[in-house]
């Protein structure tokens, strides 16, 4: 049986759906989202149902992320204690970064992908960055220009601290799945005009700006901006703003006109107030993004660990991506060609095998059948050969016997006329042929014959005028008894 196009792919649906439905139900529903700050790192224990990502518990580290690194061991076994207290067992975490530990530059993206624009973006690393590519893990985050062009912000993070991060982990009995710099939650839209975000972070403020649907450039600058801290230089600080600025493409310096504060609600309220008049200065309006009532804590991580969970892509994620070696296989087979050459294959190996177990299922259930009623078969077939050897005597009505009776008593006993041949239809339509010695005994027969009442329409055939006569009749037989 042939099947087209369309009835292949309405059978392939349900299928698609079905297996859909089984990966969410093993899709992971918890993680770890892992805050490090310059002061002190958050865990949150984060549950995704449905569609919705809340936070279940929460705890927070006396250590900020220097300090994790310069004692990963001793961090990890702090850590470890602090699941046990809380009674976690999740170790999945999905961890942010300080942006001041990563190292950022800019640049235009040539129409290539894949293996050939990470080769790209190292070759750019290597010219920009004061260390070998070797010792960097990179991440790229790609923008789009006002006019259409692609660029991206290229961010690259010593290898040794986000190894000596995977040591602290892996002491406290977890595995990181994400590493990024918490920016998605100031992701903004393709079609969104360009913004500036500060985030203050304890002792560091990060400078991002947002622009054509990702990030077109982050610097952490120095300053907590607290009203306690007389420390500040406001107008140190809004001349890096300025810099950073003036590194910007100009179709992205003419859209920055909103500078949004963010992170702990103190320093960036403080913050806000200390330099909005050089902003102003530079043409950008000022606004504070409040966060919930009461809520100190940003929520970087655990914006990061929604995306994670709803497995969607994290901006600038810094783990390479982990692929089993089940899709390591499948990816071999992606074209269609050679996917229907592996279904080929395996149907022939597998078809024969499965052929031969039907067929031997088969052939048991039969025998087994064939075991419980070979007797009662027996009994009937012995019974079958006796009927039909005795069902010629007993029949109800023997209507050939009766046939042949009824001619035979109108012939004479003379013998005078005697029949040749004889021809009964499935009508009943009886065709005689005989021979007569003269014409009175013949018409005597076809008298004697007509006045029988299961002889109706009689017709006289040809008849030759010789000696004996030769005659044929032709008559209706309706047996009266027959039923």
């Amino acid at each position: 049986m042939k099947l087209d196009a369309s009835e292949l792919k309405r059978r392939w649906e349900p299928m698609q759906r079905h297996a859909l439905e089984l990966r969410k139900r093993l899709q992971a529903r918890t993680v770890l989202a892992v805050t490090l700050e310059s002061h002190r790192t958050i865990i949150e224990l984060v549950r995704r149902e449905g569609a919705n990502t809340t936070s279940v518990q929460t705890f927070t580290l006396a250590l900020g992320a220097d300090e994790l690194v310069g004692s990963a061991e001793k961090a990890g076994a702090e850590l470890a204690a602090q699941f046990t207290a809380a009674r976690i067992r999740e170790r999945r975490c999905v961890v942010c970064v300080p942006a001041g530990w990563a190292l950022t530059t800019s640049a235009e993206i040539p129409a290539i992908s894949g293996e050939d624009l990470r080769s790209y973006l190292e070759l750019q690393a290597e010219r920009e960055f004061p260390m070998a590519v070797a010792d960097l893990r990179l991440a790229h985050c790609p923008y789009t220009l006002p006019d259409g062009k692609q660029r991206a912000t290229l961010a690259a993070v010593p290898a040794r601290r986000l190894e000596a991060l995977e040591r602290m982990l892996a002491a406290a009995g977890c595995k990181a799945v994400s590493i990024s710099l918490g920016l998605h939650p100031l992701m903004p839209s393709t079609d969104s005009p360009a913004a500036m975000h500060f985030v203050a972070n304890g002792t560091h403020v990060d400078l991002v700006i947002a622009a054509g649907g990702g990030i077109a450039a982050l610097r952490s600058l120095s300053g907590s901006a607290r009203p306690s801290e007389g420390s500040f230089d406001a107008a140190a600080f809004a001349r890096e703003v300025r810099i950073t600025l003036g590194g910007l493409p100009d179709a992205v310096r003419q859209q920055v006109q909103e500078a949004r504060f963010s992170g702990g609600e103190e320093s960036a309220e403080s913050l806000c107030i200390e330099i909005r008049q050089h902003l102003a200065r530079m043409g950008v309006k000022s606004r504070v993004h409040r966060g919930e009532p009461g809520a100190d804590l940003p929520a970087v991580a655990r914006a990061a660990a929604a995306q994670h969970l709803a497995q969607q892509p994290v901006v600038f994620e810094f783990l390479p991506p982990q692929i089993n070696r089940w899709e390591t296989l499948f990816a071999r087979f992606d074209s269609s060609r050679r996917r229907w050459c592996v279904a080929a294959a395996v149907a022939l190996l597998v078809l024969p095998v499965l052929i031969f177990f039907v067929r031997s299922r088969i052939e048991s259930s039969l025998e087994a059948e064939w075991k419980g009623m070979s007797r009662s078969v027996e009994e009937l077939e012995a019974l079958q050969h006796k009927i039909r050897d005795f069902r010629p005597w007993f029949a109800t009505t023997p209507q050939t016997v009766q046939l042949i009776d009824g001619l035979a008593a109108a012939f004479p006993e003379s013998g005078e006329v005697w029949a040749k041949s004889i021809q009964l239809n499935e009508e009943g339509k009886v065709t005689c042929t005989g021979f007569a010695k003269s014409e009175a005994a013949l018409g005597s027969f076809l008298e004697r014959l007509r006045s029988r009442p299961d002889v109706s329409v009689l017709q006289r055939g040809q008849q030759r005028s010789e000696n004996p006569i030769q005659f044929s009749v032709t008559y209706k037989w309706e047996p009266r008894d027959g039923k």
